[in-house]
């Protein structure tokens, strides 16, 4: 071999061995922000000056990553963000939803089989999920490495951690962070001593107002008091404005309730996490760990008074710097040379529909409640004439659930069920179309709305009929906003890995959150345990 070519050779294993990073992590941290569309990230990017850019300004940035299935929240995102998997196959078609053998409504991560310990709890745990996530994926080659999670939200702190995680943590919305006997026999002591010192109800006198500079606030949010934002307290007046506090005549059950509305929620979970990284020694050996970090109070904050807000700015520049008090702590606990983290978020959301509209000049509004359960009527009464009654449909919420078996004996075409169903309903304004289930399992990647609701369809338990509301438009009535749709602002979510190692890049390759679990577990040098829908983006990581 000539000597050009041994030195090109050289210099391509030299490359190929900097784009990757030089050892396993001590530590791998997940932080998912609840509700973060990329739009609005991108949107306060140039105001963050703590955690957020700190990240950014140490990470591959992936700004043209999706989630992939069709009904964007937050029981079915987390199960994305640890399985690497669809929702939909594995039989996570919500938060919650109908199952029609046991006719009843079910929630994701509910396991009646569980107990609470000493801290009061409902019967939450991952053992009835359909998958396994990356803090599994190590632990079965890495027995001793440790897979914590904590959230405000159950489902975030289960969803993320997997089958066989140390502990996953979460809020009882009660004044406590617990868990159940599926994690742990006993409950550790220093849980114990962080809710003592958490006294929720001390935050009864605490008042949320802004101090973030008002030309600031005027440049980038639609200002306070916005028509479509939801007022949170019982006043006669409609006033969704700072200050925020707790009303005198709300009772400790209210406060410990609205306590996870309040950026003083975000702060206490990473606080959690800070005594998790203190108490059990994660990272501090070469053994790799796994901490799972759920910040839930922005999906709260977005519903109630939209992503453009003084309320989500403030919070999200507080965040920003209660991440940078963390990744300062794990600097002097662990070392930022030990550590990786990755940044996303379980979904994205539609801004206000009046800001939507009126602000960005876009078609959309809120769906006529009235009307919709009117035109349901009609339809309903329709089939109670052909058939005598309209007892054979369940629906929840949007979606039509068939008892078939009720179906055969009343002498029912299901064909003409979907037909009256998709006539009556699709001529609502701001309904786009009323899918059956058939025809989404069988859709292709040609109409990018059926192909990503595929994603979402199990064949078994998803509803028989499924609404997609029109681009732009709400169930939600009169105030706040929501998500759920294949649309972009659902669907599109930061997604960024960062370490001292890395250096500032973006990239706007299309890539899905199916690939974040397969590259923490490329990172970690462990291979998934079962078949996963995404690939490791570990190639386009890119180090110092």
């Amino acid at each position: 071999m000539g000597t050009i070519k041994k030195a090109f050779l050289l210099l391509l294993i030299l490359l190929l061995v900097a784009c990757k990073p030089e050892q396993k992590p001590r530590l791998v941290v997940v932080i998912s922000v609840d509700h973060l569309a990329y739009f609005a990230y991108d949107h306060y990017r140039p105001v963050f000056t703590g955690g957020f850019k700190w990240l950014d300004d140490h990470g591959t940035s992936f700004d043209n990553a999706h989630h992939e299935h069709g009904y964007c929240s937050t029981g079915p995102g987390h199960f994305v963000l640890g399985s690497g998997l669809h929702p939909g196959p594995a039989g996570i078609i919500g938060n919650n939803w109908y199952d029609r053998v046991n006719k009843k409504d079910v929630y994701c991560v509910e396991d009646p089989e569980v107990n609470e310990l000493d801290i009061p709890a409902n019967h939450m745990s991952y053992n009835k999920v359909n998958g396994t996530s990356y803090g599994d994926w190590l632990k079965a080659v890495s027995p001793k490495s440790k897979v914590y999670g904590v959230s405000c939200k159950d489902r975030a702190s289960i969803m993320m951690s997997g089958k066989n995680p140390d502990l996953a943590l979460w809020y009882n919305w009660r004044g406590s962070f617990t868990t159940t006997d599926y994690y742990t026999d006993v409950i550790p002591e220093w849980l114990i001593d962080f809710n003592e010192n958490l006294n929720i109800l001390g935050y009864r006198d605490s008042v949320w107002t802004t101090d973030l500079d008002p030309q600031l606030l005027a440049e980038y949010t639609h200002g306070d008091s916005f028509y479509g934002e939801s007022d949170r307290f019982e006043k006669t007046n409609y006033s969704p404005v700072f200050p925020i506090g707790f009303e005198a005549e709300w009772d400790d059950a209210k406060v410990r309730n609205e306590i996870a509305s309040r950026p003083w929620m975000d702060r206490m979970t990473l606080e959690l996490a800070a005594t998790i990284v203190r108490e059990t020694d994660l990272g501090q050996d070469g053994t790799p760990d796994i901490l799972n970090i759920g910040l839930s109070t922005m999906d709260l904050l977005a519903h109630y008074y939209g992503p453009f807000s003084h309320e989500v700015m403030d919070h999200l520049t507080r965040v920003d710097d209660y991440i940078m008090t963390f990744i300062d702590f794990l600097d002097q606990e662990v070392g930022l040379e030990h550590v990786v983290f990755v940044l996303t978020a379980d979904h994205g959301g539609l801004p206000l529909p009046e800001h939507w509209t009126h602000v960005q000049n876009n078609p959309g509004g809120r769906v006529d409640e009235e009307l919709y359960l009117a035109t349901r009527a009609k339809a309903y009464a329709e089939l109670d004439s052909l058939y005598g009654n309209h007892d054979f449909i369940h629906r929840k919420g949007s979606s039509y659930y068939y008892d078939f078996a009720m179906m055969d004996t009343l002498g029912v075409q299901q064909a003409v069920v979907d037909s009256m169903l998709q006539t009556y309903m699709e001529s609502i304004e701001g309904v786009y179309r009323l899918y059956t289930k058939t025809e989404l399992l069988a859709a292709t990647s040609d109409d990018y709305r059926s192909y990503r609701l595929r994603n979402f369809m199990h064949p078994q338990l998803s509803p028989d009929v499924y609404t997609l509301i029109e681009e732009g438009w709400l169930f939600r009535n009169p105030y706040g906003t929501s998500h759920s749709t294949p649309y972009e602002y659902d669907s599109h979510v930061p997604l960024v890995f960062s370490s001292v190692h890395m250096r500032q890049v973006s990239l706007m390759d299309s890539v899905a959150t199916v690939d974040i679990a397969p590259t923490i577990g490329d990172i970690l040098g462990v291979e998934p345990l079962n078949k996963v829908a995404g690939k490791s983006l570990l190639p386009l990581l890119i180090s110092n």
